[in-house]
């Protein structure tokens, strides 16, 4: 992903800079993949990382960099295995798109997340638009979440021939 400049971490940590200093609170990075957020976000300032994903070779390759306090197996759409209100931000980066995680995911996200806690994530491909901004409308008048920021839209792999049009949203839980 790096070889097409992939952009979904770098955005959602600088968008999650604007809501969540840097320091020791926890923060859960859902889907982590290989690590790459967790390598932002180290450098960043933030020290309490923690972080799941459904591929075991990928939690792996994110443990061989020991950035995270820790890895566990999870899966959007299904219960996580963490507490209710554990962290006090969540940050989600190219896991919202089409053949990935899907919206009822966010669920789980804010059921984790504390009240007051931010959610930063990245949407593309089939769900932004109508689909995302359904579901996140429901969020918020079950009294949920509310909406705090939204990035300008991007391409999320500008040196790839294919673009992929992208948007990182924040919202505050509670």
């Amino acid at each position: 992903m790096r070889g097409l400049g992939y952009t979904h971490p770098a955005v959602v940590a600088a968008m999650l800079t604007r809501h969540q200093p840097p320091g020791g609170a926890p923060v859960l990075d859902a889907g982590t993949g290989t690590g790459i957020m967790g390598e932002i976000l180290k450098a960043l300032g933030y020290s309490r990382i923690f972080g799941f994903d459904a591929s075991q070779g990928m939690l792996d390759r994110a443990a061989e960099k020991n950035l995270y306090n820790d890895l566990r197996p999870g899966l959007l759409g299904e219960r996580l295995d963490f507490d209710d209100d554990d962290f006090a931000a969540t940050v989600a980066a190219g896991v919202f798109t089409q053949g990935h995680a899907p919206l009822d995911g966010l669920d789980e996200l804010v059921r984790v997340t504390r009240p007051g806690g931010h959610i930063v994530f990245s949407i593309s491909r089939t769900y932004l638009g109508d689909i995302f901004e359904a579901k996140a409308q429901a969020l918020e008048l079950a009294g949920k979440w509310r909406r705090v920021d939204a990035s300008n839209r991007y391409d999320s792999t500008p040196i790839s021939d294919d673009v992929l049009t992208s948007q990182v949203f924040a919202f505050v839980v509670g």
